[in-house]
């Protein structure tokens, strides 16, 4: 499938997604802050990266801005929080370029319609 890159820093929240994106059969490395994820991002290209916005030591998006500005060819981004009233950041996160947001929390099912939505995977109606 696809190599996804994971930046959030709560150890909970890339355990949760690289179980839940893994199980879905994607390859996945995760980062606990923006300045690991570019580090990562230059040494392990990936086909997708979904990133918090607000994390110490280089936010999400210091992470967008630093993508676009690297001349490496930046891949599809996910913005993604949970902090109340951040709906303008996300949008913020959209303009500077990711091209799908999450407000936290989530459902699984919302997170894998994403990142398939992105890989162009169509997506398959449930069966009721």
């Amino acid at each position: 499938m696809a190599r996804i890159l994971v930046v959030d820093d709560s150890e909970m929240v890339l355990a949760l997604m690289q179980k839940d994106l893994g199980a879905a059969g994607h390859e996945v490395f995760t980062a606990p802050n923006g300045k690991v994820g570019l580090k990562l991002f230059h040494q392990q290209p990936v086909d997708l990266i979904l990133t918090d916005i607000y994390m110490p030591e280089g936010d999400g998006l210091e992470l967008i801005l630093s993508l676009r500005k690297s001349g490496t060819g930046m891949p599809p981004v996910i913005a993604m929080s949970s902090t109340t009233g951040i709906t303008n950041m996300l949008n913020a996160a959209k303009v500077m370029g990711a091209r799908f947001t999450l407000q936290k929390p989530f459902k699984k099912a919302e997170l894998l319609d994403a990142v398939d939505s992105i890989l162009g995977k169509p997506t398959v109606p449930a069966v009721v």
